[in-house]
């Protein structure tokens, strides 16, 4: 097991000059440990959400502990932990990723589970924690762990589930049994939530997700990007930012390229993001009907960026085609903040997130002809996604920047820690 401690936190003192005696000032209490228990080792959504958690702490009251996967030992998590100076190990967790979800791995996975929960209590009992914060709906051992060692237990639903109904019934009733506070980052994602668990409504609350982007420059798009991809400055860019998988729609947005290629030639198109290890073969999938499409040259995978404003500030017009519903779509409000016309599905969470017509377009999920038709109206119409853009980024920034989202977390973390 690795841990990373942190580094001492220094006490207040004066030190009196000549002759005269020294004063400390009487020692203030330390802070209370809070135990976060996270299901993955990345840098997408839920990951980003985690680390705005835990910078949204109150540092003279809460010290953070991060428990991550023992089966995501590298990754792109722990540099970022290492530049906020916070403590982390790695522990067997059981986390309910679908590819366990088969007869063959259950009762494995149910070990892993109980080694997870056992973990977590001893953990809380020994560090004498102050709060368990439970990151996502399949990180379950870190809710019942915390319950079990009789702590308050926060659990933060990211996730509109899609899972075989026994799952989604063990799932709900851990939650309603576990958690003490339920923080859903939608409306969606908390109507997802009471439909299967009503009496967990004076439970709950929506904190939307907080956007870091950085603010738009004004600066134009990002010459590198498009001199990598080979787009020329002139040419329209039509992308969209996240994991290469079937439920986020790349294949839709393939399938739209070639349709509105026939009218604007000129057109480029771009999919960013990286794929699970275990989702190789959608990626193939995906770059055979680019092929079959005749979209070589014209649509183009990239794999995860860092820097992802870089992305936004090259495309013309954002595409967000997911097929199932998005629980937010934080990189929708990523690109917003960029001053981009964005393009969405009328779905989940990203509904709550644009006004149609005014700061973006809403289409049908699923549908590549819907999806061709927004954008071919955005292309055709520069003024319009100028005009757009700007309401999409004035919106964004009022609605959706950390401060707001951090004074929510502190007052949900106070009043658990004070009151449960």
């Amino acid at each position: 097991m690795q841990e990373h401690e942190l580094r001492p936190w220094p006490l207040p003192r004066i030190i009196g000059k000549g002759n005269a005696r020294i004063r400390k000032l009487p020692q203030a209490m330390p802070p209370q440990p809070i135990l976060f228990v996270h299901h993955a080792n990345d840098m997408y959504g839920a990951d980003i959400g985690l680390l705005h958690s835990i910078k949204s702490l109150d540092w003279q009251k809460y010290v953070p502990i991060v428990i991550l996967p023992s089966d995501m030992p590298i990754g792109m998590m722990c540099p970022e932990l290492d530049r906020l100076g916070v403590e982390y190990h790695f522990a067997h967790l059981g986390i309910l990723r679908r590819k366990y979800l088969t007869a063959r791995a259950i009762i494995p996975l149910i070990i892993e589970l109980l080694r997870g929960v056992a973990y977590v209590r001893s953990t809380a009992r020994s560090r004498r924690v102050a709060l368990v914060y439970t990151n996502t709906f399949v990180t379950v051992s870190g809710a019942i762990g915390g319950k079990l060692a009789g702590v308050p237990v926060l659990w933060h639903i990211r996730e509109i589930l899609a899972m075989p109904r026994p799952v989604r019934w063990l799932l709900y009733k851990m939650l309603s049994l576990c958690a003490d506070r339920v923080v859903c980052i939608s409306r969606a994602v908390r109507d997802s939530v009471l439909k299967e668990a009503p009496n967990l409504a004076s439970k709950s609350v929506v904190v939307y997700n907080a956007i870091t982007a950085a603010a738009n420059s004004g600066a134009g798009q990002h010459i590198g990007l498009r001199e990598e991809l080979g787009v020329p400055q002139s040419a329209p860019l039509v992308g969209m930012v996240g994991r290469v998988s079937h439920w986020k729609g790349q294949e839709i947005l393939a399938e739209a390229a070639a349709l509105v290629l026939r009218g604007h030639p000129e057109a480029y198109f771009v999919a960013v993001g990286s794929y699970f290890a275990d989702e190789s073969h959608y990626l193939d999938k995906l770059k055979s009907l680019i092929a079959s499409l005749g979209l070589d040259g014209r649509f183009r995978l990239v794999d995860y960026r860092s820097n992802v404003t870089d992305v936004y500030r090259a495309l013309d017009i954002f595409v967000l085609p997911s097929v199932k519903p998005e629980p937010f779509g934080r990189v929708t409000v990523e690109a917003m903040t960029q001053g981009r016309a964005v393009i969405a599905t009328n779905h989940g969470g990203t509904v709550e997130l644009i006004e149609e017509g005014v700061t973006g377009m809403l289409v049908p999920p699923a549908d590549p002809k819907a999806l061709a038709a927004a954008i071919e109206l955005l292309l055709s119409d520069p003024a319009l996604r100028y005009k757009m853009g700007q309401a999409a980024s004035i919106y964004a920034r009022e609605h959706f920047g950390l401060p707001g989202h951090s004074e929510q977390m502190r007052k949900i973390v106070d009043d658990l820690v004070t009151h449960v």
